[in-house]
């Protein structure tokens, strides 16, 4: 089951039930054990790892303290931050946050709604009580005021083969008969042009075309090298989680043969961000339908 990102749920921050588990897992607790550092029952965490439900934003930082888990890692930010998020963030309810403000809650939920700005007297307590810059609540409200039904371009990561090589071409600017040639390269002949790479660069329907021409896994490894990156940075992330899976499976095999299998590099240890990543995968995958046996 995809992603919950209603807009009524959780705004900016995307939250998935699979992470939960996978995270719940990793701590080693029980559902009831987690709702009960929650204040809420085994069912109510059992509908969220089913994706049958959502928390409400201003859990989300509890829930991820009690998974131990970094907030912008188990609920990744689709888009900048803004008022409600900004208090979702800090943990609080709209009338926990104008309690401890001394104030009614009509301010914060005109303002929130875009409807009417916070009075001058409330920007400075209110930053302290969501722990952030006078500047950083400033930019949230003007967020605030220009709300749109879906994050922009460059408010999430890139999703498109075309988008990805925009990306890193803002850090490596290249030219598109620069990144033919590095593809060539891998291709071991002249594959393709500029005006191919000018197509996979804006997505255009000749993109296709430009791809099925190519000898497989040559236009990934071009890519990389053409921007020092692995050619996983340009798959798509079934494939690649796909990839992740054969070589765990081969590293069980070898293991299970009894075959040493040396570990090189990974000096500093494995971040929880992967951590937590290989987990979702790895639930995603024990929770996929099998095949019906014939």
């Amino acid at each position: 089951m995809a992603a919950i990102q209603k807009e009524s749920a959780v705004p900016v921050r995307q939250f998935d039930g699979r992470r939960v588990l996978a995270a719940r897992r990793a701590a080693k607790l029980q559902r009831n054990e987690l709702g009960r550092m929650l204040g809420l029952s085994k069912d109510s965490i059992g509908d969220w790892e089913r994706c049958d439900s959502a928390p409400s934003p201003e859990r989300l930082p509890a829930l991820a303290q009690a998974l131990g888990q970094d907030l912008n890692v188990l609920f990744p930010r689709l888009g900048p931050p803004d008022l409600k998020d900004l208090r979702c963030d800090a943990g609080h309810t709209q009338a926990e946050a104008a309690r401890a403000l001394g104030i009614s809650r009509l301010p914060l939920s005109n303002a929130e709604a875009g409807t009417r700005r916070l009075n001058d007297d409330y920007v400075q307590p209110l930053a302290d009580l969501y722990r952030v810059e006078v500047e950083v609540l400033e930019e949230a409200q003007e967020r605030s005021f220009v709300k749109s039904g879906a994050p922009k371009l460059e408010d999430r990561p890139p999703q498109t083969l075309g988008e990805k090589i925009t990306s890193f071409l803002q850090r490596k600017p290249l030219s598109d008969g620069e990144i033919a040639d590095a593809v060539n390269s891998a291709a071991g002949f002249p594959a393709v042009d500029a005006a191919g790479i000018l197509a996979l660069r804006t997505d255009s329907q000749e993109s296709a075309e430009v791809q099925a021409s190519l000898p497989p896994d040559s236009l990934f490894a071009g890519l990389g090298a053409a921007f020092g990156v692995q050619p996983w940075f340009f798959a798509d992330g079934e494939e690649v989680e796909r990839q992740i899976l054969d070589r765990l499976e081969f590293l069980s095999l070898m293991r299970s043969e009894g075959v040493s299998v040396a570990a090189r590099g990974a000096s500093e240890g494995v971040s929880a961000a992967m951590l937590a990543t290989l987990s979702e995968v790895l639930v995603r995958h024990e929770s996929a339908p099998r095949p019906e046996e014939g």
